[in-house]
């Protein structure tokens, strides 16, 4: 089987990717230096030396008792931006940054005594492969976070230098620069690129930035600055440094609206100008093709050869110019006392270097090995950290082999145990619940880079096993930084680095599973492939987290079992040729072959009429089916077309509106969506279609396979089909998870298909460790009226079928008792799409939804048997038919099927039948009585009785069981049998009928029996304001009264809470009783208030004309009734 070689061929690579972590695996400490002590976090901004004294020590809470100076610890790694690619440069937990310590002698932190320690900052400066400077601005935070403890050992203390040598040459200059570069404009929110100002004839073509140098430069300012433009007919940026130009005509492409270009043009220009002044003044300006044309500056870069010249305040220098020389000789002139310098290259474990003075000037010497960075500073420049709490003890290193890891932000901890503690129980899984901010602790020295989390996960790769399943839980935002309004950066996510371009900017969850050695998400020329089976949940608030762990559990509960369980529907947009509808087909291919126990329902935009409102094409009976198919209830919801995050189709198939008519708490669906940007959980401005559904508390999905960016149709298909052919392996330990789904589809996609863009903007939102419902044990048929089999199903024919039920392994289930439902199809009917718009092409299809027969079954100790008579509406032809099964006893469930057989043709030999069903109809109750009142959606309940059973074949339209409203409104009920237990001759149909308007009503109901003979019945009744109480026809009965009475009346309230107190009285209007009752209304006919004739005291009344008084009290008013009574 093809799906097999498929999955044996993904289970071989994952045995590949093992020996690759052995090739190439990271080392962790077994535990985390926060496992024990106290530890308080500090926060520095901007780079430069930090104090740590007594004074904040004592904000902190510490120094009650004396604290030795040598037992302070710092460690951090500084904070800088890790690296994405998994062999990536990487620090291990918290590392210990050496300090500089200044005591008086006594060796306690007292009085003056303090301790520095060099901070890089979270932006650096950092040099390439040719030796040229680049800036790095730190995109998940403006921050770094070191961590003090006291205790224990002696900490670590910077060194002062020893005596170098004799220097081979003398520098006196070094490499300023510089950047200005303010991120404040997202276009598409999406990516990691922003922009700064804006260049516009509305708010100004140019600007002006300055910077100060510490002397005049010694060589021409070198300028660098990136910008992005959006201009119908291309625009230019120019630059000049103190009015000498640098940049000219640095052009950027003309932009439309076309998706494929993009919404602005971005280039990077160079360039250098000739100045004499230590301030300079770089005028960037747009030079603008029409009055329309926009840019914006993404930054600037200056680099300059400058004196060294001590400035007020530090400085950070460097030079290219004396790398490669064995020792060099530094002179900093306008040097004042006291001035240290630090050779800061290893940031954690600075060295003070050995200063000489003449005059003004200091001298050191170092080596010139590479490209060396130090830091002159005063002890009045030192700046102290901000504190920012206690650190409670934490020791991630220290897990080991794990099955699942919950990711979750400390708001919903609570919600992320709660769904821990139940796979636990359900799946016996090995589940570690960890919050972003202990993960950024140890993996990230405090800083929220998603690097961190990516890392957490790695380290249980490397050690041996990567987890089966990661749940992130927590939204995202495309903005790490809460810039934008409302934020929802809780659990953060990749993002590509494109940002201008909707189809190449992206964001992805694979990120975090991407863990082999050599791994790069940023690869374009290959993809690597995911470890671990990936879900989010993206709830923004506690009440989501809520809402998605009581779905999750519901989802395994008794309740949610149904026959439901068996259909998976596939709905297609119109239009493009056709080509939706055909990845629909071809996806019903795919799951024909794989899973032929599911029964399809397709659902074709063509295939229905359109109806233009207010010049919009719609299509109601797309809607009307879909939200009938939900409510029914589909395993799998399956759309291919064209979307976004309000809507599916341009006819708005489904959207906000739609989720009101759903009514599917214990029949939840997972939602696949093959077209754009369904579920962008990662934009705070938007609450998307995707997002509703997902968190509906009484209905929607179970989860969502989804897209959060605009897709491909031709690559759709592919990760599409992929996942269905991955969900569809039964494994070891049963059907896949989502998670493993999800990951095995998206591997098999990246060997497939060279569109890995496309394929990482799917993503799975729900629990990676849910396994879908799909039934689990196997129904197989026996005979066929005694036979082993049947040719053909022949209309008008009675068939005994016989069965029995086999677990997995394919033994007999002989201990099962509960009950099969069982439904009989038609072979396949011919549709036709309509070809509706120009780009849509009429054509042919198949879809098996005729009914011949629907029953419940009795499944005693494993076997079943049912009769039942097909209609003689039966389909002429070849095609097949098929027995669908279904089995549960409340607590397990099995499905099953058999389509060996064809339809066709009448019987012999069958006797005579001239008389049609008995029909009897109600509203709300079987107590109903003609005229009742009810309220405005009131229950259409209908039993059906015939001795050959009921025509729901659907075959013939002249034969459908139908309700007629008013005369007017057509209703077809064949979808809405319940069958009676093991009688194929009794059905019942419950339909909910709605938005009734008030005023009086009546309703037909006509039917058929297999033979054709029809019946009709009429009832009549009133509907009423639902929130206006309205009683009617209050009564007592028997009336005169000999013995007892009961008192009833009709009312138009539906779950909804009556006080009732009846009061009776003589005729003189003395009261001689009193009776209360409280009542939940689940109908509008109350009988249930007895009177046994006696008074308050007790005693008997005498005979006579009685008057009662009944009030109806509800939360929308109360109404009171009366009449007479004789007693007798």
């Amino acid at each position: 089987m093809k799906l097999k070689h498929i999955f044996i061929c993904l289970l071989l690579f994952s045995k590949y990717s093992a020996n690759l972590f052995a090739q190439g695996k990271r080392e962790y400490k077994e535990r985390s230096v926060l496992s024990s002590g106290s530890w308080f976090q500090l926060a520095i901004g901007q780079p430069g030396i930090y104090k740590l004294d007594l004074s904040l020590l004592q904000r902190m809470g510490v120094g009650g008792t004396p604290i030795p100076i040598n037992q302070i610890h710092l460690h951090g790694s500084g904070g800088a931006m890790m690296g994405e690619e998994t062999s990536a440069s990487y620090t291990d937990d918290l590392p210990e940054v050496a300090l500089w310590a200044v005591d008086d002698g006594d060796g306690i932190l007292n009085g003056n005594d303090y301790l520095l320690f060099y901070a890089p900052g979270p932006h650096r400066w950092k040099v390439d492969n040719t030796g040229n400077f680049y800036h790095e601005q730190h995109l998940y935070s403006d921050s770094s976070y070191y961590y003090l403890n006291i205790g224990g050992a002696n900490g670590l203390r910077i060194r002062s230098q020893v005596s170098p040598g004799l220097p081979v040459i003398t520098e006196t200059s070094f490499d300023f620069h510089a950047w200005y570069e303010r991120d404040s404009i997202n276009f598409l929110s999406t990516g990691k690129q922003w922009w700064g100002q804006e260049f516009s004839n509305v708010v100004g073509l140019s600007r002006n930035y300055n910077f100060s140098l510490p002397g005049t430069p010694v060589e021409p300012v070198r300028l660098k600055m990136r910008v992005a433009g959006k201009s119908i007919g291309g625009c230019n940026f120019n630059a000049a440094v103190n009015q000498a130009s640098a940049i000219n005509n640095l052009y950027l492409l003309p932009v439309t609206d076309n998706v494929f270009e993009g919404v602005a043009s971005a280039s990077t220009g160079e360039g250098s100008a000739k100045v004499n002044s230590s301030q300079i003044n770089v005028q960037v300006s747009l030079q603008p093709d029409n009055i329309n044309d926009k840019g914006w500056l993404d930054y600037l870069e200056v680099q300059v050869r400058c004196p060294l010249t001590m400035p007020d305040g530090i400085l950070d220098f460097r030079s290219r110019a004396v790398v490669n020389k064995t020792l060099v000789r530094f002179g900093l002139n306008k040097a004042p006392d006291q001035l240290q310098i630090w050779d800061v290259t290893n940031p954690m474990a600075p060295e003070e270097m050995l200063l000489s003075r003449k005059v003004d000037s200091v001298f050191f010497t170092s080596p010139g090995d590479t490209t060396r960075e130090y830091l002159a500073f005063r002890i009045s420049d030192v700046r102290q950290p901000a504190y920012n709490g206690i650190v409670p003890n934490q020791n991630l290193h220290g897990q080991h082999t794990v099955d699942m890891l919950i990711i979750t932000y400390g708001l919903f901890k609570a919600q992320a145990e709660r769904l821990a503690a139940f796979h636990r129980e359900k799946d016996q899984l090995a589940v570690n619940v960890v919050t972003t901010q202990e993960v950024y602790n140890e993996f990230g020295s405090g800083t929220p880079d998603l690097v961190a989390i990516r890392n957490y996960v790695k380290m249980f790769a490397d050690r041996g096993k990567a987890p089966k399943y990661l749940l992130l839980f927590g939204a995202a935002s495309y903005d790490y930084k809460n810039r934008v309004k409302n934020n929802t950066n809780l659990v953060p996510s990749w993002q590509s680095f494109a940002s201008l371009d909707g189809l190449r900017s992206y964001v992805s969850d694979d990120f975090f599973g991407i863990l082999a050695p050599g791994g790069d998400i940023n690869r374009t020329d290959k993809a690597d492939t995911l470890e671990t089976g990936i879900g989010r949940i993206p709830a923004t608030n506690a009440n989501e987290a809520t809402i998605a762990v009581n779905k999750i559990i519901r989802y395994y509960e008794p309740a949610a079992l149904g026959k439901w369980r068996n259909d998976v529907m596939i709905i297609a947009d119109d239009e493009d040729n056709n080509l939706h509808f055909n990845d629909a087909e071809r996806l019903a291919e795919v799951i024909a072959e794989a899973a032929p126990v599911f029964n399809l329902n397709k659902i074709y935009v063509d295939a229905y009429p359109q109806v233009i409102k207010s010049g919009i094409s719609t299509a109601p009976e797309v809607n009307s089916a879909i939200n009938k198919g939900i409510n029914q209830g589909a395993l799998i919801l399956n759309y291919t077309g064209h979307g976004s995050s309000m809507r599916l189709a341009a006819e708005s198939i489904i959207d906000a509106n739609s989720l009101s008519s759903w009514q599917n708490k214990n029949k939840l669906p997972l939602f696949i969506t093959a077209t754009c940007d369904f579920a962008p959980f990662d934009d705070p401005g938007i609450t998307s279609l995707g997002h509703k559904i997902l968190f509906m508390p009484e209905g929607g999905s179970i989860a969502l396979m989804t897209t959060t960016r605009a897709v491909v149709a031709a690559s759709n298909r592919i990760i599409n089909e992929n996942y269905f052919k991955a969900a569809l392996i039964r494994e070891e330990q049963g059907m896949p998870t989502l998670g493993t789904a999800a990951m095995l589809a998206k591997n098999l996609t990246y060997r497939q298909s060279n569109d890995f863009i496309n394929n990482r903007k799917f993503q799975l939102l729900g629990d990676p460790a849910l396994r879908l419902g799909y039934p689990t044990f196997r129904i197989v048929t026996d005979s066929v009226n005694g036979l082993p089999g049947i040719d053909t199903i022949k209309g008008l024919g009675t068939y005994i079928i016989k069965g029995h039920l086999e677990k997995i392994d394919g033994s007999r289930y002989k201990d099962f008792n509960g009950k099969l439902y069982t439904t009989v199809y038609d072979q396949p009917s011919r549709e036709q799409t309509r070809g509706n718009d120009a780009g849509s092409i009429s054509v042919p299809w198949q879809q098996q939804k005729n009914i011949l027969f629907q029953g419940t079954q009795t499944v005693a100790n494993g076997d079943f048997s049912f009769t039942f008579v097909a209609p003689i509406d039966i389909r002429a032809g070849t095609g097949k038919g098929k027995f669908s099964y279904y089995a549960t006893n409340e607590q397990i469930d099995g499905a099953g099927y058999t389509n060996n057989f064809t339809t066709g043709g009448v019987a012999t030999n069958i006797p005579a039948d001239i008389t049609g069903p008995v029909i009897n109809a109600w509203l709300d109750s079987r107590r109903f009585k003609n005229n009742d009142i009810v309220g405005r959606s009131p229950l259409l309940i209908i039993d059906l009785a015939d001795s050959s059973g009921i025509n729901i074949s659907g075959n013939d339209p002249a034969h459908l069981v139908t309700a007629l409203l008013d005369g007017t409104e057509y209703i077809v009920l064949n979808d809405y049998f319940e069958a009676y237990l093991d009688n194929f001759r009794k059905n019942s149909i419950y339909y909910p009928l709605s938005r009734l308007e008030t005023g009086t009503h009546n309703i037909t109901i006509q039917a058929w029996d297999n033979y054709n003979n029809k019946s009709t019945t009429t009832i009549a009744f009133t509907v009423s304001e639902e929130g206006i109480l309205a009683v009617e026809q209050v009564r007592n009965y028997p009336n005169p009264v000999q013995g007892a009475t009961r008192f009833t009346f009709i009312h138009n309230q539906q779950d909804e809470e009556l006080d009732l107190t009846l009061q009776i009285f003589t005729i003189e209007g003395r009261l001689v009783k009193t009776m209360h009752d409280t009542i939940i209304s689940t109908n509008g006919r109350y009988d249930g208030m007895p009177w046994d004739g006696r008074s308050d005291s007790g005693a008997k009344l005498s005979s006579g004309l009685y008057v009662y008084r009944l009030a109806i009290k509800t939360s929308k008013g109360t109404k009171v009734k009366g009449g007479k009574l004789v007693l007798l």
